[in-house]
């Protein structure tokens, strides 16, 4: 079995720390050393836009000597995303597991984190280039306001970015004369669309399953050709999913009872 799994966001344990489950984690790693053969991070494992790297290794030392550790008994393949795309980038030739793009062509299964298809949270050069995106800037005002006001802005401004989402989202939909049964299809995260295309991109080259963290919203569908497919997240106030890929089947479980919330066959 393999297991992907994103957007933990471990911090430095400060009021911009919205990872709380460490004891929940090492229980599910636990599962995964028992049960996996494979685990695949899907990028956004520690919070570097709001907390400093020695910080975040520090206050969740225990879960990442955990993995370090697992290494022995399951292969860990680690993606970067855009909170932790500095200092890891540097990383992504060197061979130690770190990469941009997960593929296995066994199953033409596609996994990355996804932000490069989100405009406001891309980095305009990937690999090359250390330029912020708008989205980084936005969230270090927020973590700044989270110090400042109180620990749940990053909550407040969430939902001001969701509300703003849907009606983005609804125009282009009203604009393209898109149907109810299609606009459900294209519900995928992103802004503007990018989410749909490059799912849609991928398969049309030839993959079979993609996998998406970055927007915190899990989700399986079958497609017409293919599946998407994504992890969810970790942090608080969330429900911690993650997404299992087995021989003759993909499904999206719980990440503390495993239950299965759903189940797609692979033909």
């Amino acid at each position: 079995m393999k297991i992907f799994i994103s957007d933990l966001h471990l911090g430095d344990g400060s009021r911009t720390d919205d990872f709380h489950r460490d004891r929940e984690f090492l229980e599910f790693l636990e599962f995964v050393e028992g049960q996996a053969r494979e685990l695949i991070i899907l990028g956004d494992l520690l919070e570097l836009w709001q907390a400093d790297l020695d910080r975040a290794l520090f206050r969740h030392g225990e879960v990442i000597n955990r993995l370090l550790s697992l290494r022995n008994k399951v292969k860990i393949t680690y993606v970067i995303g855009n909170h932790d795309y500095i200092p890891f980038v540097k990383f992504t030739d060197l061979g130690i597991g770190i990469c941009a793009e997960y593929r296995d062509a066994q199953k033409r299964i596609v996994a990355e984190h996804g932000h490069r298809y989100d405009i406001f949270n891309r980095y305009k050069n990937p690999l090359k280039s250390i330029k912020c995106p708008p989205g980084k800037h936005f969230t270090m005002l927020v973590a700044g306001l989270e110090r400042l006001i109180h620990p749940d802005v990053d909550k407040w401004a969430k939902k001001a970015m969701e509300s703003l989402d849907g009606f983005l989202r609804e125009a282009i939909f009203i604009r393209n004369r898109v149907t109810p049964a299609t606009k459900e299809y294209l519900r995928r995260g992103g802004h503007l669309g990018e989410f749909e295309q490059a799912v849609e991109n991928h398969i049309k080259k030839g993959a079979k399953i993609v996998v998406f963290g970055h927007t915190h919203k899990s989700q399986l569908q079958a497609l017409d050709q293919g599946i998407y497919a994504n992890c969810g997240t970790w942090v608080d106030g969330a429900a911690p999913t993650y997404i299992a890929c087995y021989r003759d089947r993909i499904e999206l479980k719980e990440g503390l009872t495993h239950k299965t919330i759903k189940q797609l066959g692979l033909g």
